[in-house]
């Protein structure tokens, strides 16, 4: 809740009813926008005979204890100070927008004349042992903030469309969302729900998160931090996800899930990202052990299907000039724009230990073998005039185009 820091510069006791500046109240219906409260400051003090009678009757009807100690005048509201200090904002037309009684010396909690009895009785059901220290009218609805500095909004139907901390249960406006919850985390209850300008974003009071759009479809769902639901619900999951997950990663589950434009993406228990196409063709994996195929790329498949058969295609990713391919075992391929291979890297490859005999041309076998008999090729590249290869060792060899060689680097 907005608590109005910019005023607070103003000292209370320095004013008293009978010592105010005279500047007659210009009246008026100016209902503003409260955010451009901030910035007015203060205001000009009001003389005490020139204080609305509106002002006067309201203090006297809801603050019988309390007497005004001030009231200045901007250019769209009146700030009135008590004498137990309680702030009541009210607009040029003499209607209150904000009270605040958190700092009262009298009164505990603002006056429940001035509290909607839909507000009063969710208070009273969901905070039982907390009061109503602030109230504010909002142009689409109310706020209020508890004892235990819980911040809640209200819109003009009394929905709660935001809850700022410890509260739970059911909301009553959001039926979709009810719905939702108590059919697939019946184990738990809402915390709390806030409207944003595109969703709403729901918190559990396990610690789930999941978000809706305006149409209350559940775009995301992340139960990372819940300490009830260890993954996902797999009623929520498609199948062919389920069935992916379980095959190549199956000590694994979801954590979180979420619909993209693209298709899907999903976050694993051991922190793995893996995306997925509308089709359910696997197109980014943040890497480990997973496969799948991306079907867009026919030669890609063939190719890796005929010399890494044991393996599977984890994410490949286009740029200007290739293909960048990584496989499930860590390996890492190039191909240019005509799926002709460029460069292959198994150095890191869980399952191969070497570039496979067949994609390695005879000749530099041959002279890897004599010379570099304990050693295999980890690394290899075709370049614009030969080819370079890294053994296992690290030593790196450069070969022209009829494969003599031209450059050996021994690291």
């Amino acid at each position: 809740m907005k608590k109005l820091a910019l005023f607070a510069a103003f000292i209370a006791l320095s004013f008293a009813v009978s010592s105010c500046t005279k500047e007659t109240p210009t009246g008026g219906n100016n209902n503003s926008n409260n955010n451009q409260w901030e910035a007015e400051g203060n205001g000009a003090p009001v003389n005490a005979i020139d204080i609305a009678t509106d002002i006067v009757t309201f203090v006297n009807t809801h603050f019988p204890e309390a007497s005004i100690l001030s009231c200045n005048q901007t250019e769209h509201y009146y700030r009135v100070i008590l004498s137990d200090n309680t702030k009541v904002y009210f607009t040029r037309a003499f209607e209150w927008v904000e009270v605040n009684c958190e700092h009262s010396s009298i009164y505990g909690a603002v006056p429940a004349t001035l509290v909607p009895e839909q507000i009063a009785a969710y208070v009273t059901a969901n905070y039982p042992n907390q009061h109503i220290d602030e109230i504010e009218r909002e142009n689409n609805g109310w706020e209020i903030e508890l004892s235990n500095d819980v911040e809640l909004k209200f819109d003009a139907n009394f929905n709660v469309v935001n809850n700022g901390g410890n509260g739970g249960g059911s909301n009553d406006e959001h039926p979709e969302i009810n719905t939702f919850v108590s059919t697939y985390f019946s184990q738990t209850e809402i915390l709390s729900i806030k409207a944003e300008d595109d969703e709403y974003e729901v918190e559990l009071a396990d610690g789930t998160e999941i978000s809706f759009n305006l149409n209350f479809e559940w775009t995301h769902i992340d139960c990372e931090e819940s300490s009830i639901y260890s993954a996902v619900p797999t009623e929520l999951v498609p199948e062919q996800i389920t069935t992916y997950v379980n095959t190549n990663f199956q000590n694994q589950q979801i954590e979180q899930i979420e619909r993209e434009h693209y298709g899907w993406e999903i976050e694993l228990k051991n922190g793995q990202e893996i995306k997925f196409d509308t089709n359910f063709n696997v197109i980014g994996n943040g890497g480990g052990n997973g496969g799948g195929t991306p079907y867009d790329y026919a030669e890609i498949n063939t190719f890796v299907e005929t010399y890494f058969p044991q393996v599977g295609i984890l994410k490949v990713e286009m740029d200007e000039h290739e293909y960048e391919v990584k496989l499930s075992d860590g390996t890492d391929i190039t191909f240019n724009l005509a799926f002709e291979w460029k460069s292959i890297n198994c150095d890191e490859s869980s399952v191969y230990g070497a570039v496979p005999t067949e994609l390695v041309p005879e000749q530099i076998s041959t002279y890897v073998a004599t010379n570099y008999p304990n050693q295999h090729i980890d690394k290899i590249e075709k370049k614009a005039n030969g080819w370079e290869i890294e053994l296992s060792n690290g030593v790196e060899i450069e070969f022209d185009s009829n494969f003599n060689v031209t450059h050996t680097d021994n690291k």
